[in-house]
């Protein structure tokens, strides 16, 4: 069951109206909520072959009740970890860590096991071949659980917050199994914390015409996004060249580069409004995804902006506890390893992790580049320029051979552009005018941009492809007949979209949006939904994150 569906409709016209008619029953809408949440789950949208297996609602009930149950016998063991008595302390401490490992494996081992094993088998056997050992393929026929990479994190979440003692631990069941069950983000996030949403749920939300108002247009704008940004695009112009790049021109690669960068922009942050806007509509508030993110300066605003809850998640629960635990040097190493699981967690095959480790570096060099000091004496900056970008396009000759299979002077010529580059990032000012500010968005943008290569290939074998047609600089335009104007009007009104001010739509079209009669309303979202639906012949596709 997906959001852009005349099935969903059906589904949460019911489950809105019900849940408001039960306001004044909390458990009864508590548990109305869980069965609706566990129905939309297991409605879709369905795997290959259908229909989704059973266990999908299972795992769910494990992690939810894992997290339930470990929460409570950490908190119980709180008083004791406490004590003066040091032997005590040490004691209940030590249960207390055992309790959070059992949550941890119990989770993460899940998560790992679903989406990453067949990847770590594959690795041993490449790995393997580099020594000329031969081992036998092997590949388990598993299908990924929808959304276990969103609830996975937001569950242990919370066992995590009692752990620490920031959070007291829930009494209900029922709540719990609503916080990390909730049907509107439960299988695409927004990641929801238990600090964020349990109260809310203690409290029980109030009906306001406002959360109705605001709820509405976050929906519209997201099924806008989802169906003529993301769906439409993808099925006129990137699924066709990104298939079969070897077919295409240089241009017409470079054409799907930046579609494919609005397209998952608008599918991902599309789903993320139609989820805050259900949720709006039933009086919880769900923690905005993003922020506008191509208009980041930096690779580290742009993670600010962009999936903001798991770039918040990962940096809570991971940077700051790598420092906290091996101290302010361990800086550099946090911040690799907070972003390659960043860039993993969207994926497991080889192009995952070029992929991470691309924004990995990007993330260090940012860092590096903020933090280093530029009074040093013109001999000593001379002396380790020099040999630091001989070492540099070195080593960067080297992966492009190895990893993108580049022939040596075409590796040579593009690791000497890439040193080129990287001297004019370090010479630009962190700060100036509008020009300074634009030239900072436009790297950002293109580094952006060029990664996504890796995220949509299929493999690295296609990535290779994809990456050898953009080298060969066959400029010759692109074919009559491969992308129509409309599908040339959307990128541009897309792009132009995302670098308006905020406020143009959050304010002022929310404005008229209020403002216009309900009557109007009503007919304009019903021949929305009729264009929307026209655009696909009624066969909306999955969200590109269902896949993570």
């Amino acid at each position: 069951m997906l959001f852009p569906t005349f099935d969903f409709l059906l589904f949460a016209l019911p489950v809105i109206l019900g849940f408001w008619v039960l306001s004044g029953r909390p458990v009864a809408r508590v548990l109305f909520l869980v069965a609706a949440s566990y129905f939309f789950y297991m409605a879709g949208p369905k795997t290959d072959p259908p229909p989704a297996p059973w266990y999908y609602a299972a795992l769910l009930l494990f992690s939810t009740s894992l997290d339930f149950v470990i929460g409570k016998r950490i908190h119980a063991l709180a008083g004791e970890a406490a004590s003066e008595d040091e032997a005590v302390q040490a004691r209940a401490k030590r249960r207390r860590n055992w309790w959070l490992v059992v949550s941890m494996v119990g989770n993460l081992g899940l998560l790992a096991y679903f989406k990453y094993v067949n990847f770590f088998i594959q690795a041993f056997s490449d790995i393997a071949a580099l020594f000329d050992v031969s081992v036998p393929g092997l590949h388990l026929d598993i299908i990924l659980p929808l959304g276990i990479s969103f609830y996975t994190f937001q569950s242990l979440s919370y066992t995590l917050d009692v752990w620490r003692g920031r959070l007291q631990p829930e009494t209900s069941f029922a709540r719990f199994a609503l916080f990390v069950a909730f049907f509107p983000q439960l299988v695409a996030g927004p990641i929801v914390r238990a600090s964020q949403f349990l109260p809310q749920l203690r409290r029980g939300p109030q009906f306001s015409r406002d959360n109705i108002e605001a709820g509405a247009f976050r929906i519209v704008r997201g099924l806008a996004k989802k169906v003529v940004l993301g769906d439409w695009i993808a099925v006129h112009l990137t699924d066709v060249i990104f298939d079969t790049p070897s077919t295409f021109t240089s241009a017409e690669l470079l054409l799907a580069l930046y579609a494919y960068t609005l397209q998952i922009y608008a599918d991902f942050s599309g789903y993320s409004d139609i989820a805050i806007g259900l949720g709006r509509m039933l009086g919880f508030q769900l923690p905005e995804n993003f922020d506008r993110p191509y208009q980041s300066r930096d690779i580290a605003e742009y993670w600010r902006r962009w999936h903001m809850t798991l770039s918040s998640w990962l940096r809570d629960y991971l940077f700051f506890q790598v420092l906290a635990r091996f101290g302010a040097r361990s800086g550099y190493f946090a911040l690799w390893l907070t972003m390659f699981l960043v860039g993993m967690w969207h994926g497991a095959n080889w192009n995952f992790v070029i992929y991470a480790n691309c924004h990995a570096a990007a993330m260090v060099f940012n860092r590096w580049n903020r933090t280093r000091k530029k009074n040093k004496p013109l001999s000593q900056r001379l002396w380790r320029w020099t040999a630091g970008g001989i070492v540099g396009v070195g080593v960067s000759t080297w992966l492009l051979q190895t990893i993108v299979a580049l022939p040596l002077t075409q590796a040579i010529v593009l690791s000497m552009f890439g040193g080129v580059v990287f001297l004019g990032i370090t010479a630009l000012p962190q700060k100036g005018g509008k020009l300074v500010g634009a030239t900072h968005i436009f790297l950002t943008v293109h580094l952006i941009v060029l990664s996504r290569i890796f995220f949509r290939a299929p493999d690295l074998e296609t990535a290779r492809t994809f990456i050898a047609g953009l080298l060969a600089f066959d400029m010759h335009g692109i074919r009559p007949g491969l992308v129509s104007v409309w599908v040339y009007v959307a990128i541009v009104g897309g792009l132009a979209y995302h670098f308006t001010p905020k406020k143009w739509i959050d304010e002022s079209l929310y404005g008229v949006f209020r403002r216009t009669p309900g009557v109007v309303l009503g007919l304009l979202f019903v021949a929305l939904c009729y264009g929307l639906m026209s655009l696909l012949q009624g066969a909306p596709r999955a969200f590109i994150y269902f896949q993570f």
